[in-house]
């Protein structure tokens, strides 16, 4: 196995097929010491997503017009 001048890497299809990693599947890449190991990447907590995206953007809103949105009022 040799990386390519493009720095990809071809896994067999063996072990793609052991594992259950397809084209779509997305990894992760660990370096523990002098080893690089290839992890199928977990699917995350889609509401941890969406505070992750959102953290830090509504720094100029105060509580109360939060809590407006969230009941669907039109108070900003």
């Amino acid at each position: 196995m040799h990386l390519t001048p493009d720095g990809q890497l071809t896994i067999p299809s063996e072990i793609c097929e052991q594992l259950g990693i397809s084209p779509e599947t997305e990894l992760e890449l660990e370096i523990e010491d002098n080893r690089l190991y290839i992890k199928k990447k977990q699917p995350t907590d889609p509401i941890s997503t969406w505070i992750n995206t959102l953290r830090g953007t509504l720094q100029h809103v105060t509580t109360d017009q939060v809590m407006s949105l969230t009941r669907d009022d039109e108070t900003l």
